[in-house]
């Protein structure tokens, strides 16, 4: 025993002495300041909305049924069930930072380009949507950017065979956590693979390592499918056949698989370069550049190859696109920002053009410059933008809970009324209603690219979480969307008028009914 404890103590102490601190340094202090100036609001803020009204953790139905059951172990036993914001903040900037290392190592980036690429996977968009809206499930997802890339770590760093049981073993743990989130090492392959394209490294090798990284990301999906398997046999569940669920997978054929090929490419363009709540012009104007950055980067690398490279960046190059966004095509284009997180990692293309160790013939500085200061644009924009929904959310939250205060207040008036007793249902819906917050200056947060609302209660499910976790009431709220609907298409509902004109309360049958909409 004590032989092997020292073993272990050797290879860890060797292990340690590989890790390139200052290169983690600048990716930590990266992922710290810039996450805390575009996401600080939200850290030292509770302004539960919609999904995020569960501020304790009670969705492990959910989450089995969608097939993200590792959620239901990360949050009782690493980060806690109550859903508190300055700890999210801290894991996710510790996970961000580790994601960034392994990609910077892996892509054999400059201190400097690294440290960009981290803080722009850490305020963009998708970072901002979860925070704004699912604020409970963001560590979890930026934990699962971190296990896809520290799978491709494991498959390009560690010895042959237990590299790739590795990577298979965190690819699974992934997708058990965000499906989507596998596109992060899809994508790191592909940039990998333009990388040794630009190295020279021979055809044989150059797609044996390719096959190699597709058998690890597939023995990962395997090894996921059996485990969601398991969990369902154990607790007797059936997967969802909804939107994001995964039952819609099995409805995908050859046929719509390459007829939808396309259609990724398209939405890849549309997200990065179209209009979007999140993405004004200024944004669009740098990501635009930054593209073109890298095909006069790519150019400058490629001139003068010889035609296996120039072939093999440009193989590579093509299907990156496909890689980050393959989701778009399991989903059968029901996808929105959250599932698009690795979309941004196309920001590291220029980076690794301008800005990559030990590759040939190197452009001029000012390129990687140029880079740089778009770069740096793109954060100060995506920072500005995320203060600005936090702000819209705030005043959401602040509005539900003063209208649901007074609601509360009438309905407690009400002849026959007991608290936690009589049965209080909410009919119809709190979005489209005078219940819903509207301001034209913060339009752009409302047009729902976010996936903000103008209300903080939303569906069945948020009227539980609001009353329990919330406002801590007793009040013996209908949570069943089947009831609702019933009582919404009542006769003597229907004459009521609605909230907040006239008298859009009144007990009905042994029923407290608040007419929203």
């Amino acid at each position: 025993m004590g032989r092997f404890l020292d073993t272990m103590e050797e290879k860890l102490r060797t292990g340690c002495k590989k890790v390139d601190t200052a290169l983690l340094a600048a990716v930590s202090l990266a992922a710290l300041l810039s996450m805390v100036v575009a996401h600080g609001f939200a850290f030292a803020n509770l302004f539960p909305n919609h999904d995020s009204t569960v501020l304790v953790f009670d969705a492990q139905w959910t989450m089995y049924v969608l097939g993200r059951w590792a959620q239901n172990l990360y949050f009782p036993l690493i980060r806690g069930k109550v859903a508190a914001p300055w700890l999210i903040g801290g894991f996710s900037i510790v996970y961000t930072a580790l994601a960034g290392y392994c990609i910077a190592r892996l892509l054999q980036l400059r201190r400097g380009a690294a440290a960009l690429l981290t803080a722009l996977l850490g305020c963009c968009a998708s970072v901002t949507a979860l925070l704004a809206t699912y604020t409970y499930e963001t560590d979890a997802y930026l934990l699962a950017m971190l296990l896809a890339c520290a799978g491709v770590f494991c498959l390009e760093k560690a010895r042959p065979v237990p590299g790739f049981a590795a990577a298979a073993v965190l690819f699974c743990g992934c997708l058990a956590l965000y499906q989507s989130y596998i596109q992060f090492a899809l994508g790191l392959f592909l940039l990998i693979l333009l990388r040794e394209a630009l190295q020279g490294t021979s055809w044989r090798a150059w797609l044996l390592h390719g096959v190699r990284a597709v058998a690890s990301v597939a023995t990962g999906g395997i090894l996921y499918l059996v485990t969601v398997k398991i969990s369902l046999a154990l607790t007797g569940y059936q997967l969802a056949d909804t939107g994001n669920g995964l039952a819609q997978l099995t409805r995908l054929g050859p046929a719509a698989i390459l007829a939808g090929i396309p259609a990724v490419y398209k939405n890849f363009l549309e997200t990065l370069l179209g209009y979007s709540g999140w993405n004004d012009r200024g944004m669009r104007a740098a990501t635009a550049l930054l593209l073109v950055l890298s095909v006069l980067g790519l150019v400058l690398r490629l001139r003068g190859q010889n035609r296996r490279t120039v072939v093999q960046a440009l193989l590579a190059v093509a299907l990156l696109p496909l890689g980050l966004n393959v989701i778009y095509l399991l989903a059968s284009g029901n996808v929105y920002i959250l599932m698009q997180h690795a979309l941004f990692l196309v920001y590291a293309v220029p980076l690794l053009l301008f800005s990559g160790l030990e590759l040939p013939k190197p452009p001029r500085a000012l390129w990687g410059w140029c880079t740089a200061a778009l770069c740096a644009f793109l954060l100060v924009r995506m920072a500005i933008c995320s203060n600005g929904a936090y702000v819209y959310t705030k005043l959401v939250y602040d509005q539900s809970a003063r209208q649901m205060t007074t609601i509360m207040a009438e309905v407690q008036q009400l002849p026959g009324y007991e608290e936690g007793v009589t049965p209080v249902a909410f009919v119809g819906e709190f979005t489209d209603s005078a219940f819903a917050y509207h301001d034209p200056a913060f339009s752009r947060y409302e047009e729902g690219d976010l996936h903000q609302v103008n209300s903080a209660i939303t569906y069945d499910g948020t009227i539980k979480w609001w009353f329990q976790h919330v406002m801590g009431s007793s009040a013996n709220v209908v949570v069943a969307q089947a009831e609702l609907d019933a009582w919404a298409e009542d006769p003597r509902v229907e004459a009521m008028d609605s909230y907040p004109s006239g008298e859009y309360c009144a007990m009905l049958d042994g029923t407290a009914v608040v007419k929203i909409s």
